[in-house]
Order: C-alpha cells, then sequence, then structure tokens
C-alpha cells in the first residue's frame, strides 16, 4: 500500500501543500517561465555547463560557472562569479546583451569589438540571457544562477 492508496492521507498529504505558501519570486519565475510575449526570439541552446560537464579542483562555492550557448551565427559564453556576468559573443562583434530576471527591469549592455561585456546580476534568482544583433533577438532558457 503507497500514501496515495489511502484517501485520508491522500486528503492530508494535499491539505499540507495548499497551506504551503508560494513567494512572490517563485510566482514571478513561473510566470516568466510560461510568458509568450518572446515567442518571435530564437532560443540558444545550452552547449556547456561547467557545474554539469566538469569535475571542479575548488569548491562548488568559491569556482564560478561557466556557461555556453549556441545561437544562430554565434555562441555566447557567460562566466558568473559572485553576482557579475563576464562574458563573450563569439566571433566578436558589437551587440546588446541583456539579463533578465522575474520582477526587475532588464540590465543590458553593449559588447565592445570583441563582443567582451559585463553585468552585475541578481544573486539567487532565475535569469535569461538575450544576445540583439542586427534587429534579431536570441535567448536562453530560464537559469538558476
Amino acid at each position: 500500500m503507497t500514501l496515495w492508496d489511502d484517501d485520508e492521507l491522500l486528503m492530508e498529504a494535499l491539505d499540507e501543500a495548499l497551506a504551503g505558501t508560494v513567494s512572490d519570486t517563485a510566482r514571478s519565475a513561473a510566470r516568466a517561465a510560461f510568458a509568450w510575449g518572446t515567442i518571435d526570439e530564437d532560443l540558444m541552446s545550452l552547449a556547456h555547463d561547467s557545474s554539469v560537464d566538469e569535475v571542479l579542483v575548488r569548491s562548488a562555492a568559491t569556482a564560478p560557472q561557466v556557461l555556453g550557448f549556441t545561437g544562430r551565427g554565434f555562441t555566447l559564453e557567460v562566466e558568473l562569479d559572485a553576482g557579475t556576468v563576464m562574458g563573450q559573443v563569439v566571433p566578436g562583434r558589437v551587440c546588446r546583451v541583456s539579463v533578465l530576471s522575474p520582477g526587475q527591469e532588464p540590465l543590458s549592455v553593449d559588447t565592445d569589438q570583441s563582443g567582451f561585456f559585463s553585468l552585475r546580476v541578481p544573486g539567487g534568482r532565475p535569469v535569461r540571457f538575450t544576445v540583439t544583433y542586427e534587429g534579431a533577438t536570441q535567448s536562453t532558457e530560464w537559469l538558476a544562477v
């Protein structure tokens, strides 16, 4: 017999789940994840995540997270370390990189000629990177940083 075979246990579990509160941040993140406002954007695919792909020599608490995304015609490489994002669009080009986080205004910066950029990001919140170049926007999926 499992927990779900007993109606009273099931109802107790449902009552407990309903009694829990959901933070405004979690609500915003959920809404943003399902928003259709960016349906016309291309989605970049995650090609590399150092927290998954590599065995780190330093502890996970001190090692920066390195992510690589493949877009149409370029790659986006970012390093997340203590609330700072440093990255590069390859091949290098001047374009706009934005970091979106639910409930906050987007943070945007133009890259230099080599495609380099740096931004401060809110910690402990989901983020999404977008790259706008020659009128086209490509975005990453939502990530927990």
